[in-house]
């Protein structure tokens, strides 16, 4: 099963098709967009939702466990292959899938806050900051609040119980520029 999920991804990213990723864990999203890049670890997509693009999303590829794609025809794909961008971009610089201290070091040298998810653990919750170490076993996010304010001290979150990072999307844009550059430690 995971051969043919990966599969799919791989074609949806080749075509450039519109998908909905239905993901194994409880309570989780079923996430729209497009997939860029597919590994055995990690499966990214240019989220979209309202006809618009919305930044990024990373998944743990294991998690998926149905891949519904739409035709050249669909309404989404339509829109954007007329008011662009088309094809949906790729996220700024190189970024590595291979693991997930990978995925945050090479996400956060080109963007500046990140929303991590730990869908296992606490469904409904979503953690966002900026990463400040990225250690063996665990990641440090300094966190910032609705109201664009920063965190004392950093949060800590295992590599392992990670399902899920989000980047460049509006709200973290928004949150990012009213908050300014995180304090020095």
């Amino acid at each position: 099963m995971a051969k043919e999920i990966r599969r799919q991804l791989q074609e949806a990213a080749e075509k450039h098709q519109f998908a909905r990723l239905v993901r194994a864990l409880p309570d989780s999203d079923e996430l729209e967009g497009f997939v860029l890049e597919v590994t055995p670890s990690w499966t990214l997509i240019a989220e979209c939702g309202r006809l618009a693009l919305d930044g990024f999303v990373a998944l743990r590829t294991r998690d998926i466990v149905q891949v519904r794609r739409r035709g050249p025809h669909d309404l989404t794909v339509r829109w954007l292959q007329r008011h662009g961008p088309w094809p949906p971009p790729e996220p700024r610089g190189e970024l590595s899938l291979t693991d997930v201290r990978s995925l945050v070091e090479s996400v956060s040298r080109h963007y500046h806050l990140i929303s991590v998810f730990e869908e296992d653990l606490n469904p409904g919750a979503v953690y966002i900051g900026a990463p400040v170490r990225t250690g063996k076993k665990r990641l440090k996010l300094l966190e910032v609040n609705p109201r664009a304010r920063w965190a004392v001290a950093p949060s800590s979150f295992r590599y392992d119980d990670i399902t899920r990072i989000d980047f460049d999307d509006r709200y973290n844009t928004v949150l990012d520029a009213l908050a300014g550059p995180p304090p020095r430690a």
